[in-house]
């Protein structure tokens, strides 16, 4: 069998008992001689057991057994054990495997290497093998995307969030009947793609037979902090137990001599075990002096060496090509012992020492501690001859990276043809999906590239899969250093392009505008598109932070730029008609961003569109905003690309906030929150719940709207997020509004109108006007309502659109004392509501059916406030719809509340409205990103709530009134 196919047949078989070794049978022990099989009956003597006895251990244990007891009978569980090396986690992660055996379910494992933790999905790949049987079940685009990412066909993994459902549902699947435990050892040394993807599973699992066991080994760089996760820490042994362990076959020691040593190791098992092993019996039972130092920490390690350097010359030199090999493929090892004119029977030593052991084509250690010990202990010429060995053992066209890194590390300095390789395989890499198996070679890559330019760009590339990865703050260190190197106008404005990228999702807001601006320079002259974008992300960042002042130098630096193509004029009219808006020249604004909203739409760039469609809010044109971000919303909705639905789903909340549909918009900012935050976004995460926090006041959820709003706050004025900010304050005083606290709606509103960048922002002022003018006039405070009504005349005197115009006209009756005359305003406003905007519409009849009670006029008061009622109560937007039934009460009406959809939480009317529609459990599972069983779960609390007893009413009940799933 050549090198390939004996890569690819260790690489996709399942561990068996029996191994096929260069030819050669070899048992579960190891490698073995010819002739040297022992006889039948005879027993090979033992190597040091893989795992220490389970002394102490009783809590740990019974924890274990109690998520197992859960998993059994539906209830999925998950428990992360962590501990320092040594302390037990491998043992007890045993134990979870024994008790899974005798509950009757089925147990898949896999263990994280160093080596491996740099290839995306390598250890999703050692836990899903054994139920690869299952694929066929998932749905086509998941098998794919599963397939891909395992390498079990050519796909590209494009999303890697697709194929998190896909394990979502494998597990799903194989978990039926029988149940399914999951045990993942050292997974700090996992690769990250596996990580990310099965804390995705598990926070979605609820209702299926799955427990899922992690060991993680203390302290490691990037540890599981996700306080979300369930974690045993692993301490110490006492000094009963200690006693137990150390006795395990000799004599009982001295209860002194267990103190000492508990005391100076602080009880680590592993510690414990091997002084067990190394020290004399008389040591042990306190008849000899204890020797000094031990064998600790570092001791350890020179405990291994101790035992590794009493083997012969050539077990030594293979035992430091397997420590080399990390990721413990037989084939490369054994092809480089032959290159270094070893034979494969140099290990079988170190398998009799009980060193290493051969499972599953796989060299393994007994311990990790071995492997950095045997390696660190050797010279730098024996690893050098070693990793030339294996590059030569491993074939390029792999372009898995393992070649040219072993090639990196046999240089002796720069070497263009290995870097070019370890870019090659880079770039490999993050076609599938591994951004960080790309970051890991290409950092490398430029470490090795001798010249100074290419240097500099491989840094830039290695910044930019690093943030890909997930590691905001790696990348700012990676650009700070080929910044230093960076020559050229172009690799610079690249390299704060991405720094301003990096600030605007995880930074200060106030940092990217300038850093993006600068970037923008840097394009002017060579590449004016993209220097407009940067412009572009640039006033995104200034209109996070609220500071709009900012709009007119972006516009006049977007003029300036020698260019004639559309989209950079485009972005001129955008940002000046902005930027003259902010300065009050709204004429002359709305006529730059009516002409820019015009050119985005014919050159259909998304971003553009986008920012047309703020453009238009700039202008108070809700219902112009709303078709616009539809454009761009309704893609982003349907496309599945969830990597980037954090930022998209802003856009669409704000849209199905337009349309009234505020429970949609609710289910889908809690989306947007929810993969922001797993996403590492945390401004994003901030401005999705200030919109969770708003819609949450429109539907009467007090307690919700003053968590999300806190919580937000927290964020955004640490991170000087203008819009968040006022956003959430916005939502407080909406709900201080709708509880009729006028005085301090008013007070609210006003703050919100002087607040400075940072902690404001003035559209969201502007948007804010109708409420506060309603707010002083109830307040009793008519000087102020006369303030704000002159601010929205002269933000709104050139409207375009009805409902801006409606609006206006809508507060001048507020404010008019005449009753004639404000029921002639109240007449204009209806005439000019196209109903695209249905909340505002049915808010001006709720207010004209009050004024029209007042003046004693029931009949037509009547007919407003029976049309408000019927459209706030499908908008369940509660407070107002109580509010309009009261007025109808008042006016010897009576009326109750109709909708059956208004106790459905946003997760449940999702499921429902997408059930409805036809989508069966399976194909709802995997557009929302949870499990079939989750689902399944929904509907069964759906059901009863929508007085429905099957899928085929709940159709019925949704093509009668579609509006009441909205």
């Amino acid at each position: 069998m050549d090198v390939a196919r004996r890569q690819r047949a260790i690489w996709c078989a399942p561990l068996r008992t029996t191994y096929i070794v260069a030819g050669r049978r070899a048992g579960p022990g190891g490698l073995r001689r010819p002739g040297r099989w022992p006889a039948p009956g005879r027993r090979r003597r033992s190597a040091i057991p893989a795992h220490p006895p389970l002394y102490g251990r009783a809590a740990e244990q019974a924890a274990i057994d109690r998520v197992l007891e859960e998993a059994a009978v539906g209830r999925s569980g998950l428990l992360l054990l962590h501990g320092e090396p040594g302390a037990g986690k491998s043992a007890l992660l045993g134990h979870a495997r024994q008790r899974a055996a005798a509950h009757g379910m089925q147990c898949v494992q896999a263990r994280g290497a160093v080596s491996e933790s740099e290839y995306a999905f390598a250890g999703l790949h050692q836990l899903l093998h054994p139920l690869l049987r299952h694929l066929s079940a998932l749905p086509g685009a998941q098998a794919k995307a599963l397939a891909g990412a395992l390498r079990l066909g050519a796909d590209r993994v494009e999303d890697r969030f697709l194929v998190s459902v896909a394990v979502l549902s494998l597990l799903t699947e194989a978990s039926a009947g029988t149940g399914l435990v999951c045990v993942l050892d050292d997974v700090q040394w996992l690769d990250r793609p596996t990580m990310e993807t099965l804390l995705f599973v598990a926070r979605r699992i609820r209702t299926e037979r799955v427990a899922v066991f992690l060991g993680q080994r203390d302290p490691v760089p990037d540890p599981l902090s996700d306080p979300w996760l369930p974690r045993l820490r692993l301490g110490g042994l006492d000094e009963g137990a200690a006693g137990q362990l150390l006795a395990a076959g000799r004599d009982v020691p001295d209860a002194a001599v267990v103190r000492e040593l508990v005391a100076r190791t602080r009880g680590n098992p592993l510690a414990l075990t091997e002084l067990g092993e190394a020290l004399a019996q008389d040591q042990l039972c306190g008849r000899e002096p204890l020797p000094v130092p031990l064998p600790l920490g570092a001791g350890v390690e020179r405990a291994f060496l101790d035992r590794v350097r009493a083997l012969p010359d050539a077990t030594q030199l293979a035992l430091v090509v397997a420590a080399a090999e990390e990721t413990g493929d037989l084939s490369a090892v054994v092809a480089a012992l032959e290159r270094l004119g070893l034979s494969d029977s140099s290990l079988d030593a170190a398998a009799d020492a009980g060193l290493v052991s051969v499972r599953g084509g796989h060299v393994e250690f007994h311990h990790p501690v071995v492997r950095t010990a045997v390696y660190s202990g050797s010279g730098f010429t024996r690893r050098r001859r070693v990793h030339a060995a294996l590059a030569e053992a491993l074939l390029p066209q792999a372009r898995d990276g393992r070649r040219a890194w072993h090639l990196a590390s046999a240089a002796l300095g720069p070497d263009e043809t290995v870097a070019a390789e370890l870019a090659d395989a880079a770039e490999h890499a993050r076609a599938r999906g591994g951004y960080a198996s790309a970051s890991a070679l290409l950092e490398r890559a430029a470490r090795l590239t001798p010249d100074v330019d290419v240097r500099a760009g491989r840094l830039y590339e290695t910044a930019r899969a690093t943030w890909e990865a997930g590691r905001a703050r790696h990348t700012e260190e990676l650009i700070a250093e080929a910044e230093l190197i960076a020559r050229g106008p172009a690799l610079l404005g690249r390299l704060l392009q991405l720094r301003g990228a990096v600030q605007m999702r995880s930074g200060v807001i106030t940092d990217a505008y300038r850093t993006l601006s600068r970037a923008a320079d840097c394009f002017a002259e060579s590449e004016p598109s993209v220097a407009a974008r940067c412009l572009v992300q640039a006033a995104e960042a200034a209109s996070y932070s609220g500071d709009l002042r900012r709009f007119g130098e972006l516009g006049a630096t977007a003029a300036r730029l020698a260019s004639d193509e559309p989209a950079v004029h485009c972005t001129h009219l955008l940002l000046s008609g902005v930027g003259a808006v902010v300065e009050g020249d709204v004429g002359a604004g709305r006529e730059l961003v009516t002409r820019g909203i015009e050119e985005a739409v014919a050159l259909e760039d998304p971003m553009l569109v986008a920012w047309a469609g703020n453009g238009a809010l700039f202008l108070g044109e809700a219902a112009q905003a709303m078709e616009l971000f539809g454009r761009v919303g309704e893609p982003a909705r349907t496309s599945g690309h969830v990597g980037a639905l954090p930022s998209n789903l802003h856009f669409v909340v704000i849209l199905e906030m337009l349309s009234g549909r505020t429970a949609h918009a609710t289910s889908l900012a809690d989306e947007g929150f929810r993969l922001a935050r797993e996403t590492g976004q945390e401004n994003l995460e901030a401005l999705h719940l200030s919109r969770l926090a708003f819609l949450h006041a429109m539907r009467g959820n007090e307690d919700a709207c003053r968590e999300a709003a806190q919580t937000a706050l927290h964020t955004a004025l640490r991170r000087r997020i203008g819009l968040a900010v006022a956003t959430a304050h916005h939502a407080l005083a909406a709900l201080a509004l709708i509880r009729g606290e006028y005085p301090e709606a008013l007070h609210m509103l006003e703050a919100l109108a002087s607040a400075e960048p940072g902690t404001g922002h003035p559209v969201i002022s502007l948007l804010s006007l109708p409420d506060r003018i309603e707010a002083a006039i109830h307040a009793g405070e008519p000087e102020a309502a006369r303030t704000a009504m002159q601010e929205l005349e002269s933000w709104q005197a050139g409207a375009v659109t009805g409902e801006a115009r409606a609006l206006l006209a809508r507060s001048r009756a507020l404010l008019e004392p005449d009753d004639d005359r404000a029921v002639v305003f109240f007449e204009e406003a209806l005439a000019l509501h196209s109903g695209s905007v249905p909340a505002e519409k049915a808010r001006t009849e709720l207010y004209f059916g009050e004024r029209l009670r007042r003046i004693r006029k029931r009949v037509y008061a009547r007919r407003c406030l029976r049309s408000a009622a019927d459209t706030l109560e499908r908008l369940n937007m509660w407070p107002w719809a109580e509010r309009a039934q009261r007025e109808l009460r008042a006016t010897g009406e009576a009326r109750r509340r109709t909708s059956r959809t208004a106790d459905l939480t946003p997760q449940e009317l999702r499921i429902a409205r997408l059930a409805a529609q036809g989508l069966s459990n399976r194909e709802i599972a995997g557009q929302l990103f949870l499990s079939r069983r989750t689902v399944e779960y929904h509907l069964y609390k759906v059901f009863p709530k929508l007085s429905v007893a099957s899928r085929a009413d709940l159709t019925r009940l949704y093509y009668a009134d579609p509006s009441l799933f909205e």
